[in-house]
């Protein structure tokens, strides 16, 4: 078995042992069976064991053994042969080994041994005390530096003479500067505003004698003076341009706003195409509006003439037009579209005949007749500027006439042509009809003015001329009753 095991056997020395299984898995089954003690002490009389990785048969019984033991003597002449190229490519891989390790090993000592240095040659050269050369003293503490003093030479006549009589020449006094601490944030050398200088004369610096012996001071020995040094221009006053504020413009100064110009009277046509419809029917309502600044519909601003679809419900819906007159105040005209109910459909349901009750008779007592309401009618016309125009031949001229509702109730307001003359004309309106003598304008509220046209037509070929037509108006609603005053238009067609 490949596994170690009880059931295996040794025969190695011709009859079958018992082998411990330690001893068959160190041994047996790895393939060193030629360090077994066993096998060594068998094949001492079988074959002589010179190396390690000697020749040894391989028999997977006993009696297999047994009868390869004559062939054994011959075979064995050629195991030294079979493994010595084994041997020879075992001992190259050893020696290529050991090398490769060796070069590992020096490469290692190698980098090491450099980085080592180049540590020990920096630590030495920041830690290791500074020498000084042969024959220089080295200072062991060294006083402040003394900083020298700046002079300014500012140019001065002479203010005095010699006490002895000589006149000493012109010099200037000296102005000396201390010099500047360390500590101190600002330069010693003079700015262009300095601080107050000490002055010294320079005549209690000057020696006194040629011959005079200078005291000095060992330590600190005072620089000479050199007191005819050029005198130096003082720098001008450094100039600041500072900002100046530059002055807003001047606003623009409103100009008196423009005196309105008068409008004429104004011209208003509101009203519904229907004045009653049925729930969901819709209607156009339309207006025509002159002589005013502005116009709004329900609140919505619109032009001076226009028409908007409006549909009601199951009730009356009022309308507003508000306008703006010329003088800025404000008008609100209302129209009403009113609700038709429907027609109510009788439903017949079947009933039996009661038999008749008699009672007694009584007269009944007449019902109070319903007062019928008082309706005010009234229709008031005037002309739009003058009664009086001025035609050129082959022209049209229109005369703007202006017809009022001034009763309780909206109502049909006709214009009539009472007299013409020569000259043909049309009683129009601005919707552009026109009729020769009535003309009926429909839906004008109480209070609401219609304005209509006379226009006139002089042909090319006609003379020099006067006409005059006589107007007035009527309320259709009176059935005639109620009429306005009589207008004349004078019409004149000049001479050529």
């Amino acid at each position: 078995m490949e596994f170690p095991s009880l059931e295996n056997q040794c025969l190695a020395s011709g009859a079958g042992e018992i082998v411990l299984l330690g001893d068959q898995a160190t041994y047996c089954l790895t393939r060193q069976h030629r360090s077994c003690p066993r096998f060594r002490r068998a094949s001492k009389g079988t074959f002589p064991l010179t190396t390690e990785s000697a020749f040894v048969p391989f028999y997977n019984s006993a009696e297999e053994a047994w009868a390869g033991d004559a062939a054994a003597g011959n075979e064995m002449t050629f195991a030294p042969l079979l493994d010595t190229a084994d041997r020879a490519d075992a001992g190259s891989r050893r020696r290529w080994a050991w090398l490769g390790a060796g070069l590992v090993f020096a490469s290692a000592l190698l980098c090491g041994s450099m980085v080592a240095s180049y540590i020990g040659w920096e630590w030495i050269a920041r830690n290791a005390p500074a020498r000084t050369a042969a024959g220089s003293v080295e200072a062991v503490a060294a006083d402040a530096p003394t900083l020298p003093p700046y002079i300014v030479v500012t140019a001065t006549p002479p203010s005095a003479t010699n006490p002895g009589g000589d006149a000493p020449p012109p010099t200037a006094p000296l102005v000396v500067l201390a010099p500047r601490n360390e500590g101190d944030a600002a330069p010693g050398f003079p700015v262009a505003v300095t601080p107050t200088p000490i002055v010294l004369d320079p005549l209690a610096l000057a020696p006194a004698t040629r011959n005079a012996v200078h005291s000095t001071n060992a330590l600190n020995p005072t620089p000479m003076l050199d007191i005819n040094l050029a005198v130096p221009t003082r720098r001008p006053t450094p100039v600041f341009d500072l900002p100046t504020s530059t002055p807003l413009p001047e606003l623009p100064t409103s100009l008196p706003s423009a005196t309105p110009v008068p409008l004429g009277t104004p011209i208003i046509i509101f009203a519904p195409d229907d004045s009653a419809l049925k729930e969901g029917r819709c209607t156009f309502v339309r207006w025509n509006v002159k002589n005013v600044r502005e116009v709004y519909y329900e609140n919505m601003p619109m032009g001076g003439q226009g028409e908007r679809e409006e549909c009601i419900t199951d009730e009356p819906k009022i309308f507003r037009l508000l306008i703006v007159l010329g003088d800025g105040s404000t008008q609100t005209l209302t129209t009403t579209v009113g609700y038709l109910p429907p027609t109510p459909t009788p439903t017949v349901t079947p009933s039996f005949t009661p038999e008749p009750e008699l009672t007694p008779t009584w007269t009944p007592v007449p019902l109070t007749p319903t007062p019928i309401p008082s309706i005010r009618y009234a229709v008031v016309l005037a002309a739009s500027g003058s009664t009086d125009a001025t035609c050129a031949r082959g022209q049209t001229c229109d005369v703007g006439l202006l017809v009022t509702n001034s009763g309780d109730a909206a109502d049909t307001l006709a214009l009539l042509l009472i007299q013409g003359d020569a000259l043909p004309a049309l009683l129009c309106r601005p919707d552009g009809v026109c009729a020769p003598n009535d003309l009926q304008v429909a839906g004008v509220g109480p209070g609401n003015t219609a304005y209509t046209l006379l226009r006139v037509n002089v042909p090319a070929d006609a003379t020099a001329q006067s006409s005059s037509y006589v107007l007035q108006a009527m309320s259709v609603g009176s059935a005639g009753s109620q009429t306005s005053q009589t207008i004349t238009i004078r019409v004149t067609v000049p001479s050529p």
